[in-house]
């Protein structure tokens, strides 16, 4: 019996030329196993799987439809081992990772790199996101601008401080006036009870000069004709718009946010920026962020910025987001 190899030469042949031309050369061992065994060789699926689908992000999971819109964006990535761990504590460094892929970040202040704090090796893994988020006015650092934490855990109310102040909704707070503590949750010691919108003047000085603004608000009016009773002006004339709602507007536990939080946390709320579960009344500005809670308001954030579309209205997360007075109305 004479073995000839023209069959494997013209085989060999074939598979030179397909890659030479560009064309796709199919698996010939997978092939040749599959019909061995008499089974229909697998093909590839013709999408790639959804980038969101976390192992241990549940389809009721409350969140899961923020996180899914930002991994479709691949804003977050997960871990290594593919997990996205969404009831986990989020640290510093973590957050400032995710303001460096959500947010094209505008410099408001400058440091030489995100190791210049002491307590940030040069190694470190988030060093070029800990230099943006604090350029860009979302993260503060402590201690004369000497540490960063980049390990603490964020409370919520330091989360959302920072997004209220990355996205000019209060001003960034100066390095001098940023809390200083070694502890875990340095907000905790300065709680106060959340005041009313302040008067411009001391109540004292706006009596004194209660007499003057009468006087002039008189002088200003047309004159008018005899025998008609000119109406004498009260307090309430000289108001001229609507006080601005605080947050025992939206929340039953206004009184445990810290004193330095108050003006950024309204401005977040009435930008639609807080999400809270389970109930979107109850803010735990104290209490530590989960990665789930972070992921819906780094999504929130980007809706307010035009950077991300709302959520469906039939979506079930809807309901913990916190509404602006106005839309609370009936």
């Amino acid at each position: 019996m004479v073995f000839s190899l023209k069959w494997p030469l013209a085989i060999l042949s074939s598979i030179i030329l397909g890659v030479t031309a560009g064309i796709t050369v199919p698996d010939l061992w997978n092939v040749e196993t599959a019909s061995a065994q008499g089974q229909q060789p697998q093909k590839q699926p013709q999408q790639p799987q959804q980038k969101s689908s976390f192992p241990d992000v549940q389809p009721n999971y409350w969140a899961r439809p923020f996180i899914e819109g930002l991994a479709q964006e691949e804003i977050v990535l997960g871990y290594p081992d593919g997990t996205f761990r969404p009831n986990q504590n989020i640290e510093r460094d973590e957050f400032a990772a995710l303001i460096r892929k959500a947010f094209d970040v505008t410099e408001k202040r400058q440091i030489s790199s995100g190791s210049e704090f002491n307590d940030v090796p040069e190694n470190h893994w988030a060093v070029p996101a800990i230099e943006e988020a604090y350029q860009g006015g979302f993260m503060d650092a402590f201690s004369n601008n000497q540490l960063f934490y980049p390990q603490r855990d964020m409370t919520r109310a330091e989360a959302i401080t920072s997004l209220a102040q990355g996205l000019q909704l209060v001003q960034v707070r100066p390095a001098a006036t940023a809390v200083e503590s070694g502890d875990r949750s340095p907000s905790r010691r300065t709680r106060r009870p959340v005041a009313k919108r302040q008067l411009a003047f001391p109540v004292a000085f706006t009596a004194m000069m209660q007499p003057f603004l009468l006087i002039q608000r008189a002088n200003a009016q047309p004159p008018t004709e005899p025998g008609t009773a000119v109406e004498e002006p009260t307090q309430q004339s000289f108001v001229t718009e609507q006080p601005t709602p605080d947050l025992t507007a939206y929340y039953t536990d206004a009184d445990r946010v810290p004193a330095e939080a108050t003006d950024p946390i309204l401005a977040a709320t009435q930008a639609n920026i807080v999400v809270n579960h389970p109930d979107p009344a109850v803010l735990n500005p104290t209490d530590f962020l989960s990665r789930g809670s972070a992921a819906a308001m780094i999504y929130q954030s980007l809706v307010h910025a035009g950077r991300m579309e709302p959520l469906p209205e039939n979506s079930a997360a809807n309901q913990y987001i916190v509404e602006p007075a106005a839309e609370k109305q009936p």
